[in-house]
C-alpha cells in the first residue's frame, strides 16, 4: 500500500458507516433483510457482514505499510502513512549507488537552506560543517546525537539532568559508564502531573558538575508541550557551562499554532542545541537520519564522539534531502496524527483511561492500574505497544503510538477485549 492510498481505506470504520448515507442502524437492518443485492447471504449488508463492522475493526484486517498484514505496530511512533513518495523516488534514483561512499554535500545544503544556516561551505568529506558562528552535525538518527551528548558531558563534567520518564537516552549512557568504573551520575528529574518537565527542580538539579540538561519538547512519553518563553527563560538562569539541549523530535506535531521552535535559539546561543530527526513526520524511521544545529564551537566539542563522516547512508542522505522539501507529505502526516489523537483520546477516555492532551504522534493513558498484563495481552493479539513500568517507572501508563485509522481502530477493539 502506498502512502496515496492511506484516505481510501476499506472496510468503513463503523463510525463512519453508521454515519453514511443509508440512514444508521435502520436503514442497514431493513436492506439486509432483503433478498438478493447486497443484503442477501454473504453480501457486505448481510447480518453478518453488518455485525463485524459494528464490532470494530479486528488485527488480522489490518495492512500497515512497512508491516506484514495482520500486525498492529504501535509501540515506535513510526510514521502509518510510510515514507516520503520524494524519499522513496531519491532512493530509487540512487540505488545504483550503494557500492559508494557518500561524498556529497546534498544533505547539508538542504538542513543549511531549510534552517538558513550561515554556512557557506560545507565540506562532502566530513560529518559536520561549520560557519562563522552557526554548526550543523548529521548523525545516525537523534539517538547517535544524544549519545554524543551525554558521552561529552558526562566525561568533562560528570553529570547531566533529564526528566523520569523521557526517553532515556542521556540515563542509559550514564548508567552504563557508571557501571564500567566512571564517577559520573545521570540525574532525574519527574516529570509534573500534567506530563512536563519540571524545569524548577531541574533547576535545582544543576551544579558544578553539571555539563547537560536535556528538554525533550513535546516530551516523551507524555506528549505536553512547555510554552517557548518558560523554556527560553529557563535557559536564562543556566550556568555558562551547562548545555541546554532541546529534542525537537516530535515538534512537527505541536497543535499550539502560537508554539515557536528552539532552532533560532540554538543560532544565537553558545549554551543550546536543537537535535531533530527524519524518523518521524518524515517516515525516515528505517533509515535513521537526524541531525543537531548549535554553535560552532558546540559542534566542535561534540564531534569526537561522532561515528563521524562512515556514519552516513548514501541512500539515506538522499531521501532525507529529498524529504525535507516535501511540504504536502509532512501536512498529511500531520494531519493524520492529529484526527487519530482525537479519536484515540476519545475511545481511550471512554474505557476509563485519563489521557494528556498529545503534542505529539502518541498517546500517554494512565488506567490508574498497572498495565503490564493488559499490554502483554494487546501483545498476544498482535497490537503492539508500550508499557510504562520499567524505565519509564509508570506502571499505570501505556504509550500508544498514532496510527492509521485502520489501526487505531484494532487497537481499540483489541483492548476493548482485553479490559473485559
Amino acid at each position: 500500500m502506498t502512502s496515496d492510498e492511506y484516505n481510501g481505506d476499506d472496510p468503513v470504520s463503523r463510525r463512519d458507516f453508521l454515519r453514511g448515507g443509508l440512514g444508521g442502524l435502520a436503514g442497514v437492518t431493513a436492506l439486509a433483510a432483503g433478498l438478493g443485492g447486497p443484503g442477501g447471504p454473504g453480501g457486505p449488508l448481510a447480518p453478518e457482514s453488518v455485525a463485524a463492522q459494528l464490532a470494530g475493526r479486528r488485527p488480522a484486517d489490518v495492512k500497515s505499510v512497512g508491516l506484514q498484514p495482520g500486525r498492529v505496530r504501535l509501540a515506535f511512533n513510526e510514521n502509518p502513512l510510510g515514507a516520503s513518495p520524494a524519499a522513496i523516488e531519491a532512493v530509487l534514483s540512487h540505488q545504483d549507488w550503494m557500492n559508494r561512499y557518500d561524498y556529497t554535500t546534498t544533505l547539508q545544503q538542504a538542513i543549511i537552506r531549510h534552517h538558513d544556516l550561515d554556512i557557506p561551505r560545507p565540506s562532502g568529506f566530513d560529518f559536520k560543517a561549520t560557519g562563522d558562528r552557526h554548526g550543523l552535525m548529521l548523525g545516525v538518527g537523534t539517538t547517535e546525537l544524544l549519545q554524543i551528548l551525554a558521552l561529552q558531558a558526562l566525561m568533562k563534567h560528570g553529570e547531566a539532568v533529564e526528566a523520569l520518564p523521557s526517553y532515556g537516552q542521556i540515563t542509559r549512557v550514564g548508567d552504563e559508564l557508571r557501571d564500567a568504573g566512571y564517577m559520573v551520575r545521570a540525574r532525574r528529574s519527574p516529570v509534573l502531573p500534567d506530563g512536563n518537565h519540571d524545569l524548577d527542580d531541574m533547576e535545582k538539579q544543576i551544579g558544578d558538575r553539571t555539563g547537560l540538561v536535556i528538554i525533550c519538547n513535546p516530551h516523551n512519553p507524555t506528549g505536553a508541550l512547555l510554552p517557548h518563553d518558560r523554556i527560553l527563560d529557563f535557559i536564562d538562569r543556566v550556568p555558562p557551562h551547562v548545555l541546554v539541549a532541546i529534542d525537537e523530535v516530535y515538534v512537527h506535531f505541536a497543535r499550539d499554532p502560537a508554539y515557536r521552535d528552539f532552532v533560532q535559539v540554538a543560532k544565537e546561543r553558545e549554551n543550546v542545541i536543537v537535535l531533530r530527526t527524519f524518523s518521524k513526520v518524515y517516515g525516515l524511521g528505517g533509515v535513521r537520519v537526524g541531525y543537531a544545529i548549535a554553535h560552532r564551537d558546540v559542534i566542535y566539542r561534540l564531534a569526537p564522539f561522532s561515528m563521524g563522516l562512515l556514519g552516513r547512508n548514501v541512500l539515506s542522505v538522499h531521501a532525507a534531502a529529498a524529504a525535507l522539501g516535501d511540504d504536502e507529505h509532512v501536512r498529511r502526516s500531520r494531519q493524520a496524527v492529529w484526527d487519530g489523537n482525537d479519536y484515540l483520546t476519545v475511545e481511550l477516555e471512554r474505557l476509563g483511561a485519563r489521557v494528556i492532551p498529545s503534542h505529539a504522534c502518541f498517546l500517554w493513558a494512565d488506567f490508574g492500574r498497572e498495565t503490564q498484563r493488559i499490554v502483554r495481552e494487546l501483545w498476544s493479539r498482535r497490537v503492539m505497544v508500550r508499557a510504562g513500568a520499567g524505565q519509564w517507572e509508570s506502571p499505570n501508563h501505556i504509550r500508544v503510538s498514532t496510527g492509521s485509522r485502520e489501526e487505531n481502530e484494532a487497537f481499540i477493539w483489541a483492548l476493548e477485549r482485553t479490559l473485559g
